[in-house]
C-alpha cells in the first residue's frame, strides 16, 4: 500500500468514500483550491469531485469560500476528528436510548457461538462493566493481561471479583487464587482460556489462539440455569484452589470457607432471576371444557 493510500484508509474507515478521502487529503496539502484543480490533481471527473467536496463540507471536513471561483479549504484533522467524535457520541447515546426501549426476550436459553477474538474480549469487557454484584473468572495469563484494566475497574466499583489464575498475579481489588499445577495446565492446552460468569446471569467460555489472534472455541449464553450452574462450579473450583494453597502453607482452611461463602453470592441477580422464572405457577390449562348437555322440555315428555 502506498503512503498516499495508507493515509486515505483511516478516512474510509471513518465513513468517507474513496473520492471524498482523496479530495480531503489533497486539500490538506494544497488549500485553498478550486474544485477543478482538485479534480485534475486526483485524476477524477470534475462533476464527481465537486459532489465529493460538497459532501466534505456537509460533514464538516471542508470550508467553502463563496466567491467567483469557490475556493475550498480542508478543516484541520484535529478539528475534524473532534467533530466526528462528538457526532458519534451523540448518535451512540441516541441509539442506546432507542435500543433500551426494546424489551428483551425473557428466558433466552440459547447458546451462541462467537468466531472473533475481538468480539470475545468486547463481550467479556461488557460483562465486567455491567455486573452489579459478583464476577468470577478463570483466565490464562494472556487473557488476564488483556482484561486486567476492566477487572480492576469492576472491583473498584465495589463488585466482588474472584479470579482463578495459573501464574502468580496481582489484580487490584480482586481476590486472586493461583491454580495448583497451573504451569502444567498451560503446557497441556494449545490456547488461552478466557472464562467469565457475571452475576450468575450470563457466562462466556472461550479458548483463544495463543497471542489472542483467533478463536479455537467460544460460546456465550444468558441462560439463567446454565449460568448459575457454571457460577457454582467456578466458585467451587476457586475454593478448592484456595484450600490447596492454604494447606501447602499450613494455614487454617476457614479463610477459604469465608471466601467461598462471599463469592457464592446467593443474593446475585442471576440466582434471583432464576428462582423468579422457574418458581412461577403454571398457567391455567386452556383445554376446552365440554358444555353440559341439557334436556329440552317438550310438554312434560
Amino acid at each position: 500500500m502506498s503512503a498516499s493510500a495508507a493515509a486515505l484508509q483511516p478516512l474510509v474507515d471513518l465513513g468517507f468514500n474513496a473520492l471524498e478521502a482523496a479530495a480531503y487529503a489533497f486539500l490538506l496539502r494544497e488549500s485553498p483550491a478550486t474544485g477543478y484543480r482538485v479534480a485534475r490533481a486526483i485524476g477524477k471527473p470534475a462533476a464527481n469531485t465537486y459532489k465529493a467536496i460538497e459532501a466534505l463540507a456537509r460533514k464538516g471536513a471542508a470550508l467553502v469560500e463563496d466567491g467567483e471561483s469557490r475556493l475550498y479549504r480542508a478543516v484541520a484533522p484535529e478539528e475534524l476528528l473532534a467533530k466526528l467524535e462528538r457526532r458519534f457520541e451523540a448518535r451512540k447515546k441516541s441509539a442506546l436510548a432507542a435500543l433500551k426501549s426494546l424489551r428483551p426476550v425473557r428466558g433466552d436459553d440459547r447458546v451462541y457461538q462467537m468466531d472473533s477474538a475481538e468480539a470475545v474480549l468486547e463481550r467479556a469487557r461488557r460483562m465486567l462493566a455491567g455486573a452489579t454484584r459478583v464476577v468470577l473468572l478463570d483466565l490464562f495469563p494472556e487473557s488476564l493481561d488483556a482484561l486486567r484494566p476492566d477487572v480492576e475497574a469492576a472491583a473498584a466499583r465495589g463488585i466482588e471479583v474472584a479470579l482463578k489464575a495459573y501464574r502468580p498475579a496481582t489484580v487490584r481489588g480482586a481476590t486472586v487464587v493461583v491454580n495448583d499445577g497451573g504451569d502444567g495446565a498451560l503446557e497441556r492446552w494449545p490456547g488461552q482460556w478466557l472464562n467469565v460468569v457475571a452475576d450468575g446471569r450470563e457466562h462466556l467460555l472461550a479458548l483463544l489462539e495463543p497471542g489472542g489472534a483467533g478463536v479455537l472455541h467460544a460460546v456465550w449464553s444468558g441462560s439463567a440455569y446454565a449460568s448459575w450452574v457454571y457460577h457454582c462450579a467456578l466458585v467451587a473450583e476457586i475454593f478448592m484452589a484456595d484450600v490447596e494453597r492454604r494447606a501447602r502453607a499450613g494455614e487454617d482452611a476457614r479463610g477459604a470457607i469465608a471466601l467461598y461463602r462471599k463469592h457464592r453470592a446467593l443474593d446475585a441477580p442471576g440466582y434471583a432471576a432464576l428462582l423468579e422464572r422457574f418458581s412461577q405457577p403454571p398457567e391455567p390449562s386452556r383445554r376446552r371444557v365440554p358444555k353440559t348437555k341439557t334436556r329440552r322440555s317438550h310438554g312434560g315428555r
